[in-house]
């Protein structure tokens, strides 16, 4: 957070438009150290993407096995990961004091089996991007699996990521409104902007949809895969689908850490929820899921776990991670009185606190770092 010689550059009054996981991590930091802050939601808030989403806090799998290693950023958005990861640690008990709604957060880690034996030569290529990206990791056996989770299909072993963890994605949106208002902070939902505002040749605020407005001294786009004409061409999301399903399933007949499976995912949520996904569906809108795809995704999760076979499940949704031109994400200053918050693409309740705290180096309000520079609009992968 800022120190008490930083803290004078926030600004008087901030205002950012989304209620998701980026938007309402920004104005947590932001009223956290003091600022005012108001959260504009063009729905209810966290019903978006981050309802939609999985939780994870999964900075060790998305390393060693989303992130492309030839990607000139690779380096950094690791290190960035593990960051967020890290300040998890710390947000999560300080906004879990001032809420009621229990955040679900999970430190058991997880791991991904070798179902197959293709797929051990997956988890070699993991662990030697484990070791250059400085992630720690633990090859484990098939007996040791076996022990470690009983209820899993056997696999001809794992790697387990001891760092990586979960929330509970459907409590986060309250949770964290609930830590803003506790410090003064303002989320109003049911508010759709539609344009900004301009004075003086620099952003002061932005219109809603049925004509009022709202001012203040900058403002934060943290719009997720929502288009919105305020946002410049070069950081315009492109949405990708992901579709899931639930299983009413007991928590001790569930694995009992996050299990990222190379063909399927399963994490166990409070109140018996057995989540599983998901698909990857790039430059899809639709949030309508089809029967092939969650006929696929029930299949898989019940070869994972076998005590699932013949059980339905239960809920099946859609939602649309935001991903940018060079799948990294967009934070800092776009123009005078605009910020950017974009992005997040796989990992946005992850990488939130992370996104949060790069929106305060852009505003001056803590020490500028490199993963500053790394990440923001200013970058040439953006302009090309």
């Amino acid at each position: 957070m800022p120190s008490r010689s930083l803290a004078q550059n926030l600004p008087d009054h901030t205002l950012i438009v989304g209620g998701g996981a980026i938007g309402l991590a920004c104005a947590w930091a932001l009223a956290d150290s003091g600022g005012r802050v108001t959260v504009l939601d063009a729905a209810e808030t966290g019903q978006g993407a981050v309802w939609a989403s999985g939780g994870m806090l999964a900075a060790g799998f998305e390393a060693c096995f989303e992130l492309e290693p030839d990607h000139p950023l690779a380096e950094p958005y690791a290190a960035f990961l593990r960051s967020a990861q890290r300040l998890w640690r710390e947000w999560a008990p300080k906004v879990q004091a001032l809420s009621a709604q229990a955040l679900g957060y999970d430190q058991q880690g997880s791991l991904t089996p070798a179902f197959r034996s293709g797929e051990t030569e997956r988890l070699d290529q993991a662990e030697a991007l484990a070791k250059r990206f400085g992630v720690l990791t633990e090859r484990v056996s098939a007996q040791a699996l076996s022990r470690m989770e009983p209820n899993l299909t056997p696999a001809q072993g794992a790697l387990v990521f001891p760092n990586d963890g979960q929330i509970d994605n459907r409590a986060l949106g309250a949770v964290l409104k609930d830590a803003i208002r506790s410090r003064g902070g303002e989320v109003i939902e049911q508010a759709r902007a539609v344009s900004l505002l301009r004075e003086g040749g620099r952003v002061c605020g932005v219109r809603l949809q049925g004509g009022d407005e709202y001012k203040a001294d900058c403002v934060v786009l943290a719009t997720g895969a929502e288009p919105f004409d305020g946002v410049p061409e070069f950081a315009r999301m492109i949405p990708v689908k992901g579709q899931m399903v639930r299983f009413d399933w007991p928590r001790a007949a569930a694995p009992q850490r996050v299990v990222r499976a190379l063909s399927i995912y399963l994490a166990a949520k409070s109140g018996g929820r057995l989540i599983a996904g998901a698909s990857s569906e790039p430059g899809e809108t639709s949030l309508e899921t089809d029967a092939q795809t969650i006929a696929r995704l029930v299949e898989a999760a019940q070869a994972a776990l076998p005590g699932l076979a013949g059980v339905a499940a239960v809920e099946q949704w859609a939602g649309l991670r935001p991903q940018s031109r060079d799948s990294m994400p967009i934070v800092g200053a776009s123009e005078p009185g605009l910020y950017l918050a974009l992005g997040a693409y796989r990992n946005g309740v992850l990488a939130a606190p992370g996104m949060a705290l790069l929106l305060l180096e852009s505003l001056g309000a803590t020490p500028r770092t490199a993963t500053t520079d790394y990440f923001s609009p200013d970058r040439l992968a953006l302009r090309s």
